[in-house]
């Protein structure tokens, strides 16, 4: 009966061990996707596009810095977020 038991233990062991392999591959694929979908969105930034941030405010893109850019959000309204909270150009 313990014989049993272990060899369903580790059958189980085996297939969690397989399962989250699998899943470590999968996220991983996820992960290097997303990072070229950003270096992407990123070097296609240039001033005069329209954009969308994170917070979901739309706006036009005035100027670009290394880390930071301006976003004109509405008539003698800019205001200067980080680069990374450029979620899409609008086309």
């Amino acid at each position: 009966m313990l014989d049993n038991i272990a060899q369903v233990s580790l059958v189980l062991l085996a297939f969690l061990a397989i399962f989250f392999v699998i899943m470590q591959i999968v996220s991983s694929r996820n992960m290097k996707k997303s990072r070229e979908n950003m270096r992407i969105l990123q070097e296609s930034l240039k001033p005069g596009v329209r954009i969308m941030l994170l917070g979901g405010i739309y706006g036009t893109l005035v100027k670009l810095n290394k880390d930071t850019a301006i976003v004109k959000i509405a008539e003698n309204v800019e205001i200067k977020v980080d680069r990374s909270s450029i979620q899409s150009v609008i086309k």
